[in-house]
């Protein structure tokens, strides 16, 4: 007998329920702040970003590296693609990723990416009464990834990212090592999404050693029209309450070739009392294989952050 749509997917989701009811009772403790390593929470691309960081059952171009490696499976050509983030208090955030389909996607595709946040000048200060710092250090943190992804069949994808962390404080050296699983189930016009990122050894400074910001996700996109996009992400991370982002997405094409985006989107992670903490926006303009992203994702009292983004299909 055929299975509707809704069938299949009901017997897809069934076998995560003993996966996600520990993930809640995770998600409820009171474990804020007792993860390392908490520059892996920051998503990456400015396309995701203006949708409020829903973009694990999207998954369509380069930026799913971080989200849901499964989504590289449906790669048939290479991709390279770059982001610059502006956050506030001049710290740095970088990420740059290039993918390989193994004889276009039949086998499988290949992705090696890097991550960077740095923050340069921070003052330390001694124990006498002065508003003048003693000297400055720095801090760096780094992932070096390698993900894979694979089509099961032409609805089922399944994807991995191994991490290497390595992270320096005032000359201080922690590593770890990470690892993401993600899968995608597409059918028709929707997308759902299931994974866990970050899981792994713990980073230790000195005696001190945290684990790593394990988080479960779940994501659902679908599609409206042919030039719209809507997009829900659920996190259940380790060491903080339950999150979700939402989003959508418009595209517009003036002539073959060249097409334009506008975004919008919410994360209940990023909200904040003050200002338009949680949401996002954003917009993006593609020629031929080429294409640049923006999104601008306030902070409320901490500040703005700004996002570019390039993306280049072979």
């Amino acid at each position: 007998m055929k299975l509707n749509r809704w069938k299949i997917l009901l017997l897809y989701l069934l076998p995560t329920t003993f996966y996600f009811l520990p993930a809640y009772a995770l998600g409820s403790r009171n474990d804020v702040g007792t993860s390392g390593a908490q520059f892996l929470k920051l998503g990456v691309g400015a396309r995701p970003a203006g949708m409020g960081e829903a973009y694990s059952a999207v998954a369509d171009d380069i930026f799913t590296t971080y989200y849901n490696p499964a989504g590289l499976a449906e790669f048939t050509r290479p991709q390279v693609g770059g982001m610059h983030n502006q956050y506030f208090q001049s710290i740095r955030h970088e990420f740059a990723s290039f993918a390989v389909p193994l004889r276009e996607g039949q086998r499988g595709t290949l992705a090696v990416s890097i991550y960077n946040l740095g923050i340069s000048d921070i003052e330390r200060r001694g124990t006498t009464e002065t508003d003048t710092p003693s000297e400055t250090f720095d801090s760096s943190d780094l992932a070096y990834a390698l993900s894979y992804g694979l089509k099961l069949n032409d609805r089922l994808s399944l994807g991995t990212t191994l991490k290497y962390i390595d992270q320096t404080l005032d000359g201080v050296h922690a590593t770890a090592l990470g690892a993401d699983v993600g899968s995608l189930y597409r059918w028709e016009t929707s997308s759902v999404a299931l994974g866990v990122r970050n899981l792994g050894s713990k980073t230790k400074f000195h005696v001190d050693s945290s684990p790593l910001p394990m988080v479960l996700f779940a994501g659902l996109s679908q599609r409206l029209s042919s030039n719209l996009l809507f997009a829900a992400d659920l996190n259940i991370p380790r060491d903080n309450r339950i999150g979700f982002g939402a989003g959508t997405e418009f595209n517009h094409s003036f002539f073959e070739g060249l097409s334009a985006a506008l975004r919008a989107g919410y994360n209940s992670r990023n909200s904040d009392p003050g200002g338009l903490s949680g949401i996002s926006i954003g917009a993006g303009m593609t020629y031929q294989q080429l294409g640049f992203d923006f999104a601008w994702v306030p902070f409320g009292d901490l500040g703005n952050t700004f996002r570019y983004s390039l993306l280049l299909k072979f």
